[in-house]
């Protein structure tokens, strides 16, 4: 689609189509950081799967969840 270069032409609607669900747009998106380290703008969550079990943890500090989740792959091996 071409958008044109003046505002008062584009059809907005169009352009940005309306969010089919609420529930998803306001669930958090976490970005990966490292291996099983990943950010939502607030926190940093481990997500490290020990044992068949996931262990999944919210932490504030990047350095504190690092250690995280290496003492998690070690426990694993």
């Amino acid at each position: 689609m071409k958008v044109p270069k003046d505002p008062s032409q584009r059809e907005i609607m169009k352009l940005y189509p309306k969010r089919k669900s609420l529930r998803k747009s306001l669930a958090t998106t976490y970005y990966p950081v490292d291996h099983h380290i990943y950010y939502d703008g607030n926190s940093f969550r481990v997500r490290v799967r020990v044992d068949g079990e996931t262990i999944s943890r919210s932490m504030t500090d990047k350095n504190k969840a690092i250690k995280l989740r290496d003492r998690l792959l070690r426990k694993r091996e």
